[in-house]
């Protein structure tokens, strides 16, 4: 008996000391990619220039006599002074990449002075090329973005300020592309040089470096300076097509979202005001609060204690996620290498391995413990759990876009972002979109949600109480996701689906709401991006 009473109590000191280890080089790795996404731009830049460019595509929309009620839906939606608005987008996107180049400066001068302890010459080369490579990618956005706002301001009516726009690209970039295409708009704006003979090489370089609606004005100008009145009619006839189809992208991501977030408003309000109403029908009564948040003072009963659940996420969760899978994958592929349908595959593989681990490692944990209260991993179909999971939805969007706006002015658009927005912005592959689709609005919702809401949650009310279980596990889902400017909304989005699992006790309402929550995102990326 007493042996038996060693060993347990050796095999524990044991355990204990292998999840320590672990511990130290899982914090080490969070901290390290928390602070290697300083630098980045997040993808909210990119999806407000995405949208930039369709708004000023669906601006040249001109309604026929049958179709002028819609010219009010195309304002409402495009809104006023176009112009101006968009060549701002591009200015502060223009810092914002300007930024993150002085930030890469920085580190490369970090890494030459002081490489971490530790890391091979043959490591610091690579790191170093890398982040000359980032520099040299950030510069040609640079350039890309200021041949765009000259065409801009020569559409303004502002060609002097266009031309010097210009110019100072070809006396400052390295790109001999951005120089050709500087000097051609020049050529254009100033109608030197251009003829039938010269006309078709500067269109063809038109169509090599702009798209949409900067392409269009471009080309316009060339015709009519040519005096080639065909050709002008056929490419506004042209743009009339893309304009219109540009307009009703627009609207499935405007109109839906404004719906929903006044539909969000109008929820907090009410229950707002139904919870002042009940203070003031029963003052003093402490349980009023309870009314409208049932459970909320309810705690679950957790038969394990906190090591099961340093367990549970240090192997089942970060170790996994974190180190035996990338290393066991990049023995066999290199993701930067694949092509975006082996992107899809790669990211959809790796995510169902990894939530297959995690539950296996979550069943051995428990496995002793079981069987649970009722009140455990419940999924309860009758309920009201739709009403719920839609509810929430409709609360997080204002909630989340008020705290984005608030994190906005934290970051200044730094940060990073899910690398997996960027490729389902930029894919054209439906392979590729359908099982970027599936990871995010199907496995993602099912595996976070059994393992930060069914498991997580309930096990911290053993020491919490219930909204202290919800704000910190909302907590450790925000900073799970890799990105510093992702925390603060990650974590509002976290707290609300504890909040909806809380007052359910049915893991069907917050799988319903994060699979809305991804499904939407997704949904205006691929709308965004099919329109570019």
């Amino acid at each position: 008996m007493s042996l038996d009473r060693q060993n347990l109590t050796s095999f524990q000191s044991l355990r204990r000391i292998i999840l320590s280890v672990l511990s130290v080089f899982i914090l080490i790795k969070l901290i390290l990619s928390l602070i290697g996404t300083i630098d980045r731009p997040q993808i909210q830049g990119k999806f407000e220039l995405y949208q930039t460019n369709l708004v000023l595509v669906a601006s040249a929309w001109q309604p026929t006599s049958d179709l002028e009620g819609l010219g009010a839906l195309q304002t409402s939606i495009v809104g006023t002074d176009i112009l101006e608005s968009a060549t701002k987008q591009y200015q502060t996107a223009r810092k914002s990449d300007e930024q993150a180049i002085e930030n890469l400066k920085l580190s490369l001068a970090e890494l030459a002075v002081s490489p971490p302890d530790g890391t091979s010459n043959k490591s610091v080369k690579l790191q170093t090329d890398l982040i000359n490579k980032t520099i040299s990618s950030a510069k040609v956005e640079i350039d890309k973005i200021d041949l765009q706002i000259g065409i801009l301001q020569a559409a303004s009516k502002q060609p002097e300020r266009a031309i010097e726009t210009w110019q100072q690209i070809i006396a400052n970039s390295q790109q001999a592309t951005s120089k050709n295409a500087a000097t051609s708009l020049i050529d254009i704006w100033k109608s030197s040089d251009i003829n039938q003979n010269t006309s078709p090489q500067i269109e063809s370089k038109t169509i090599a470096n702009f798209d949409g609606w900067f392409r269009d004005r471009v080309l316009q100008k060339l015709a009519t300076d040519l005096g080639d009145d065909t050709k002008l009619a056929k490419l506004e006839a042209t743009e009339q097509v893309s304009a219109k189809n540009a307009l009703i992208k627009l609207a499935l991501i405007t109109i839906p979202r404004v719906i929903i977030g006044l539909s969000g408003v109008g929820l907090i309000v009410f229950f707002v005001v139904r919870w002042l109403i009940l203070l003031l029908q029963h003052r003093g009564d402490p349980t009023v609060s309870t009314t409208i948040l049932k459970n909320i003072d309810v705690r679950w009963e957790t038969p394990w204690d906190w090591e099961i659940i340093w367990q549970v996420f240090t192997v089942g969760f970060f170790f996994v996620g974190q180190f035996l899978l990338p290393i066991l994958f990049s023995t066999f592929v290199n993701p930067a290498t694949l092509t975006t349908q082996g992107q899809g595959i790669y990211v959809f593989t790796s995510y169902v391995l990894m939530s297959s681990l995690g539950i296996g490692v979550l069943y051995l944990s428990i496995k002793s413990y079981l069987p649970l209260a009722s009140d455990w991993f419940q999924f309860n179909w009758k309920s009201n759990w739709l009403l719920w999971g839609v509810g929430g939805y409709l609360v997080a969007t204002p909630l989340v876009i008020v705290v984005s706006l608030i994190n906005d002015k934290i970051w200044h658009g730094q940060g990073g972002s899910n690398p997996l927005l960027q490729i389902m912005l930029e894919s054209k592959d439906s392979i590729a979109l359908l099982l970027f689709f599936l990871t995010a609005a199907v496995a993602a919702p099912l595996f976070e949600e059994f393992l930060f809401r069914g498991f997580l949650l309930p096990s911290l009310t053993r020491y919490l109480p219930t909204w202290g279980a919800i704000c910190i596990s909302g907590l450790i889902f925000g900073v799970a996701h890799l990105s510093l400017s992702e925390i603060l909304p990650l974590t509002t989005l976290g707290i609300l689906l504890g909040t909806v699992y809380v007052r359910t006790r049915n893991l069907l309402a917050p799988m319903l709401l994060h699979s809305l929550w991804n499904s939407s995102t997704l949904v205006s990326l691929y709308i965004l991006g099919s329109g570019n």
